[in-house]
């Protein structure tokens, strides 16, 4: 398995992807500076009331952002191999197909924890800068307050994780890049939205729900891919 990961790393240069990872950092980063300073402007008042609000803000911003990143590579690993013919090449190795596609999988699926647990983490370290300097939240930061934070993201890094990977059942339907892309949009509308101050990822269990969900769509949207036919 590892060594097939290693294969689809080096066939699609996943590493390539490390400045566009930045980039999305540093545009979080400046949006939810830029919510702050526009609603101290118009308003007077600071936007983020408390810790609680700032770091679910940023969780929320980071999980959606790499989510549907890791959509589209997901599309590009497995949907792009049906749409190029390529996976009629793939399937004649001496490997399971079973196994081939779970290692494409599993590697979005790590790609997606890392990405969202990494980013998370820069991203609140550049807002607890800004925030020792400009005095964006209205309230004392506290060690509870960190570790609490700290839990949360693990756990939607480890949501976001298993929620990459259900955009596939619809991808695979009709071998559509595009339903693989707005599936993870519809479903991070539905998962990660804040409706008067409730989310259904703001939980302890509930991310970690996602995940298994998650895992379990993936793969039995692939499975009959043993005996179906390649066209």
């Amino acid at each position: 398995m590892l060594k097939l990961m290693k294969l689809e790393l080096k066939k699609y240069k996943i590493g390539g992807y490390f400045p566009g990872i930045l980039i999305a950092n540093v545009v979080i980063l400046m949006l939810i500076g830029g919510v702050h300073m526009a609603e101290h402007v118009d308003n007077g008042i600071d936007f983020f009331q408390d810790y609680t609000m700032a770091f679910g803000a940023i969780i929320a911003f980071v999980k959606i952002t790499f989510v549907i990143f890791a959509s589209v590579i997901l599309a590009k690993l497995v949907i792009g191999e049906y749409n190029a013919k390529t996976v009629n090449i793939l399937f004649t190795y001496p490997v399971r197909r079973k196994k081939i596609m779970a290692a494409k999988l599993l590697l979005v699926s790590l790609w997606t924890f890392v990405t969202v647990l990494l980013s998370g983490l820069f991203v609140t370290g550049g807002f607890l800068l800004a925030d020792a300097s400009l005095n964006m939240v209205p309230q004392t930061l506290t060690a509870p307050m960190i570790v609490d934070h700290l839990l949360r993201l693990l756990l939607n890094a480890v949501s976001a994780a298993g929620v990459c990977l259900i955009p596939l059942l619809f991808g695979m339907m009709k071998k559509s890049v595009s339903a693989t892309i707005v599936s993870a949009v519809i479903l991070l509308t539905v998962t990660d939205s804040n409706n008067m101050g409730f989310s259904l990822s703001a939980g302890y269990i509930l991310p970690l729900v996602f995940a298994a969900s998650g895992v379990l769509i993936a793969f039995w949207s692939i499975r009959k891919i043993e005996t179906s036919d390649v066209l």
